[in-house]
Parts: structure tokens; sequence; C-alpha cells
């Protein structure tokens, strides 16, 4: 997870100097530097969805092991990119193996840690993600700002033309020292190696599998490490509960399992959209208002440390209030936050703006880690990992698009300043209508799952799972199709996509059709669901 948060992040806390080597007579690229996040969040995309898959089929240590070393070596071709074409091939590549981790991580602990501990060991996971977010920065800002070329012509000179606050155009030089970055990413590949002889593969894959010996050898070890003893035990007298009638992904959308679909794609869309897209942009917004880049780097940095805290904590609470109320309280928390970053964030204080981002990256990562332990909660063992990857991935079209919608909307003439900068602190408004919708997702589609163990959900989720799903299933691809031509391709592919009337209001349709979906097809199996506890209670 470290190595996962530092390939993710080391994009955000690289983008201001690839900007300047890939455009440097554009003292404005906008929604081109908000695209070199958008590529590595596609590829995460794809491989969530397929490693999900391949996981519940061959196992999660297997898949872990070749998503992390399949990831390390395509990261580091992208330090010799010059161009977007080059660096977004890699990094779509690369971002295969991202999103095949992340997941397998969070149904690792599902399935191997105990029922009351478990928000604890998921929320300390992403603490860890975010731990590599900060080691980004860390790692970032003195390579990118150094004033000498630390590896020669390879790291070369870069004549650019930026933008003073006051809007006034400039010239300017650096070293392209930022490639150094994506060579360091490329040390996954040692880790994958290591992985093969210390990470054991889980009992509950095992035992689904029909591998009784290893899970009863898998479950000795778990034992062994904890207790220091072992209990002798009978494979034949494993109960595994039924495999549902169908392990593709449409089946995440059957009656049995459409409202913690919904639950789950709903709120992790949203805290995806907010998180991503505001890393992405942190540093612009900071350089914007008269702060040094490395100034910028170093609060976005702070943002990042604030988040560590924030996802252990969120962790803890789910499992002492229970994942819904912990759910409802973060979505407030982030409303005030952003509204208070809002209203305060101004330049010239660099200490009280360490102080404000500390409050805005604990709020929105508090928001986002609080999803994980519900995840895996939803799904048997046979489609838990499918379940997982298929909801991260779908949310990271919420992440992919947030950078590149989030540049547009700060080059629209509303969100501009008298001088022609463009006013972050508007921006950043935005941001408090896809909470409220997590606020509302949360109420109506969340449950409880808190307490129980993997077996009590499995033996929750074993019934007859109703109608196939395959009728939303593809209505979603469909949405999801429409979401990526209006806030991924058009703003890449027209030019001036930013400056047109009808631009906000698809792009704001195309972000809020996945909600109209959650809110019909969820609704009504929860009205379905109404009706029959009614009918039985008539009946008795």
């Amino acid at each position: 997870m470290i190595f996962d948060g530092y390939d993710f992040m080391i994009v955000n806390s690289t983008n201001l100097f690839v900007a300047h080597t890939f455009w440097p007579d554009n003292p404005n690229p906008g929604t081109l530097m908000g695209s070199l996040t958008t590529w590595g969040l596609l590829g995460m995309v794809i491989g969530g969805a397929i490693g999900g898959v391949l996981s519940d089929k061959i196992g999660r240590k297997k898949m872990l092991i070749a998503a992390v070393i399949f990831y390390g070596a395509f990261t580091l071709p992208q330090a010799f990119a010059n161009d977007l074409a080059f660096f977004a091939v890699f990094r779509v590549i690369a971002g295969l193996g991202v999103g095949s981790c992340i997941p397998i991580v969070t149904t690792v602990f599902s399935e191997t840690i105990p029922s009351k501990r478990r928000g604890l060991f998921i929320g300390c996971g992403q603490a860890c993600m975010v731990a590599g977010w900060v080691i980004a920065g860390l790692v970032a800002n003195p390579i990118c700002n150094a004033a000498t070329p630390i590896m020669g012509d390879f790291t070369n000179l870069v004549s650019y033309v930026t933008t003073t606050p006051t809007g006034e155009v400039i010239q300017e030089t650096m070293y392209a020292n930022w490639r150094l970055c994506y060579l360091i990413g490329g040390f996954p590949i040692i880790y994958g190696i290591i992985l093969i002889f210390l990470m054991s593969e889980t009992p509950h894959w095992f035992a689904n599998a029909g591998r009784n010996e290893e899970a009863i050898e898998a479950l000795a070890d778990l034992e062994k490490k904890a207790r220091g003893t072992v209990t002798p035990r009978d494979p034949n007298a494993l109960i595994v509960p039924p495999k549902p009638k169908k392990t593709t992904p449409s089946v995440l959308f059957s009656n049995r399992f459409i409202i913690g679909t919904c639950a789950i794609w709903a709120i992790y869309f949203v805290g995806q959209l907010c998180v991503y897209g505001m890393n992405a942009w942190l540093p612009a917004w900071f350089k914007g208002i008269g702060y040094s880049a490395s100034e910028a780097v170093a609060l976005q940095t702070w943002n990042n440390v604030a988040a560590i805290a924030s996802n252990s904590l969120a962790g803890i609470v789910s499992d002492k209030i229970g994942r819904k109320k912990n759910l409802l309280g973060a979505w407030v928390f982030c409303v005030v936050a952003i509204g208070i970053c809002s209203a305060f964030v101004m330049p010239g204080n660099f200490v009280f703006c360490i102080a404000l981002m500390l409050l805005f990256g604990f709020a929105l990562n508090y928001a986002i880690t609080s999803v994980n332990p519900v995840m895996p909660e939803q799904y048997p063992t046979a489609i838990r990992n499918m379940g997982v990857s298929w909801c991260q991935a779908f949310a990271r079209f919420g992440g992919s698009a947030s950078s590149i919608v989030l540049g547009g909307i700060a080059g629209m003439a509303i969100f501009q300043n008298l001088d022609g900068t463009t006013n972050w602190s508007s921006v950043v408004l935005v941001l408090i209508v896809p909470f409220v919708l997590g606020f509302v997702c949360t109420m109506l589609f969340v449950r409880d799952t808190s307490g129980k163990s993997i077996d009590q959900i499995g033996e929750d989720s074993s019934e007859d799972e109703g109608t196939s799903g395959t009728v939303p299933f593809v209505i979603m691809i469909v949405i999801i199709a429409i979401l990526f031509t209006l806030c991924i391709v058009c703003p890449l592919a027209i030019g001036n996509w930013s400056s047109l009337s009808e631009s906000l209001p698809l792009m704001a349709a195309g972000l809020l059709l996945p909600f109209v979906f959650f809110f019909i097809f969820g609704g009504k199996e929860i009205a379905r669901e109404k009706r029959e506890k009614v009918r039985a209670k008539s009946a008795s």
C-alpha cells in the first residue's frame, strides 16, 4: 500500500514540473496538466476490474505479487517521457497493476483479521497508502526543486513560461529532476519478489476453492502467529457458505446484492471524486496565490500527513460506533472543513495554511477511508474481491474525471479573479455537492455489518440472488461510457471545451447520472423488500 500510494501521488507531486517539460510555451496548461493524474487512474479502473475477477479465480497471493512487479516495471519508462503521449501510455499500463493491488489488500485483511478489529486493520492499510502519498511529496520536493541537474543530461535544463500571481507572463528555467522520482518508482519490482516468500494465501480463498487441506494449514499458520499454539482441525468439517449461482460482474446488480452495490459504489465514487481531484490541484492552488513551487508541494504533503492519522482513526471509530453512523458523521465533517478552508486559505501565511491543510486532509481522507471497511462486507468469498475491485474501479472514474473537471471549472469565467487568475477558494466549494450526495446515499443504502464475521456475512448473502442483474449492469456500463465521454474525452479532445457555455452542465450531468441509477435501482429494491416484510407480517 505504501508503494501504491507513492506511485499514485508522485504524479500530483511532480505535475507542475512535468507540465513545464511537456508544454514549456504554455503558461497555463490547465486541463492538460490535470490529465497527468487521469491516465494512471484510468489504468487503475481497468486493472481493478480485471484483477478482481482474477484474484477470486487464481488466489489473492498470486494476483498481488504479479500486480506489484508489473506496475513497478512500467513506472520506470515514465522517467524517459518527453511528451504527454509517451507518459500517458505507460501511466495507463502501470495503473493496471496498481488498480489490482489496492482491493486485494482490503480483501486479504477482511479474510484474515478478527471481526472486531477488521475496520481498524483496513483503515491502517489505507493509512499506509497515504504514507506513500507523503513519501512521494517528501521525495519530490527536494528533487524537483534542486538548483542543479541530479543526473546530468538525463535531467536536462528546461526553459518555460509561467504566470505570476498578478497574471504577468515571465520566462524561467528548471532542471527536469522529476525524472528521478519515477526511477525510484521501480522499487516495487524488488518488493514483489520478497512477497513470494513472505505472503500467505487466505484460508477463506482456499476453502472456497475446495482446497480444504491448505485452508486448514493457513488457519494453523494464523493461529500460531496470534496465539503461539495450533488447534487440530478436520478438513472435512469446514463449513463453506454456498457460492452465488453466477460469479460474473453482473451478479453485483442482482436483487441480493444491488443495495450493497449501490451503497459502496455511490459513496466511494464521492470520496475518490473529491480526494483525488483536490490532490491534483492543491499545488496549483497555492502557487496561484503566491506561494513558491516548493511551498505548494509542502502544503500538499501536510494535507496528506493528516490523512495518515485520519485513516487509522476511521477504522477504529467504525468498529466502535458502526459503519453507517461513522460515514454520516464523516460527510458532515467534510462539508464543514471545505467551508473553513475556502474562507480562510490566504497568501502570506504559510503556517496557518499548514493548519488548514491538516484539517482539509484529515476530513476528506477520513470520509473515503470510512467506506473501505464496508466494501468487503457486502459480498461472499466467491465474489468478494471482484465486488471490492469493481467498486474501486468505478469510483476511479470519479477520480479520473475530477482532476480534469476541476481544471475545466477553474478555467471558467465565473471562477476567475479580476486579474485573470483562478479563484480556487470558490472552486473548492463545488465539492460540497458530492458530499451532500454521499450523505444521502449513506442514509438510503448503507447497512451496518460491523461485528459480523466474514462467514456470517457469507451466510447472509447465500440466499437466492433473484434477478440476474444483467439489465442494470448493462445500463451502468452505458452510464460509465457517457461519464467517460463527457468528463474525460471531451475536455481533452475539444481545445476550448471549458469556455463553452454547455460544457459545465454536460459534465455535471455525466457525474450525476450514476446517482440517478443508484436512486432508481437501489430505491426499487428497498421498496420491494419493504413490501415483502409487510406481506410476511400480514401473513403471520
